[in-house]
């Protein structure tokens, strides 16, 4: 005979089950253009049924995680989720131990800096250094997440990785690269091969107007080897002459020698 008011106990696969969904749905709007991704889209992508997203949206939209905006009835990240994401990242080893470093070389390369770090499939920016000109070359800004592999800083990280970890990562992204406007598979191929070979990266690219840039990246990596964050920075190609592109390139390797250090000091 059952007792009168007790409970029934929480069902603990139910609770997980609920919540791998809502981190799958969560990562899904991440990876997604940054104009956002209606139900439809976001159904097909994660191969859940559509009552299930929707329900989930609702619950995310509830706690301020994600936002629906109203004319485009397009789904994305929000606001409430952008604070935890900046308070993760100013808790980031990284960043307090890179910042001073990374800034001092913005002001003598009168460039931006950028440091990124990898969240599994996607790489995020948590640091943009600037210098005097105050000129922001490329898409990239803090929080913004991209494919891991498709820049400068993240290619260079990339190199560095076991051959297997690389070739599981190329194919995972290989459709996320396809969908980047200009990509070139043949070219991202040689670019990372010369990578690897090399320690750094160095990748071109034309933006609005044509202007061609030159994007630098260097890893920068724990006391085992492994890659745990890249710095790069941009030229506009003519902007500086050969010797200047590799004294920034020397200063770059530099600074992420004195990072390196300083984490190996810290015991990361």
């Amino acid at each position: 005979m059952k007792q009168a008011g007790k409970k029934k106990p929480c069902n603990q696969s139910q609770t997980g089950g609920s919540l791998n969904r809502a981190v799958i749905i969560l990562k899904a709007i991440a990876q997604a253009p940054h104009q956002g991704s209606l139900l439809a889209e976001l159904a097909a992508k994660t191969s859940l049924p559509r009552a299930t997203v929707h329900r989930v949206l609702d619950i995310l939209k509830s706690v301020g995680w994600i936002q629906r905006d109203p004319i485009t009835a397009r789904f994305n990240l929000g606001s409430d989720l952008a604070a935890l994401g900046v308070t993760t990242i100013s808790r980031n080893p990284i960043d307090y131990i890179a910042a001073q470093e990374l800034n001092d070389l913005a002001q003598r390369l009168n460039q931006a800096i950028y440091l990124n770090v990898r969240s599994g499939l996607d790489v995020v920016c948590i640091g943009s250094y600037e210098g005097q000109s105050q000129m922001q070359l490329g898409p990239s800004r803090v929080g913004m997440r991209d494919p891991f592999g498709s820049s400068p800083s993240c290619l260079a990280m990339l190199s560095r990785l076991p051959k297997n970890e690389i070739k599981e990562i190329i194919r995972f992204n290989m459709s996320r690269y396809r969908g980047i406007e200009g990509f070139d598979e043949k070219r991202f191929h040689f670019t990372l091969n010369e990578t690897i070979k090399n320690g750094y990266s160095v990748c071109t690219s034309v933006i609005r107007n044509s202007i061609t840039l030159l994007g630098f990246g260097v890893p920068i990596c724990d006391s085992s080897g492994y890659p745990v964050a890249g710095i790069s920075t941009t030229y506009v190609s003519g902007s500086a002459n050969g010797e200047q592109l590799q004294q920034g390139l020397a200063q770059l390797k530099k600074a992420a020698a004195n990072i390196q250090r300083r984490l190996s000091a810290e015991g990361y």
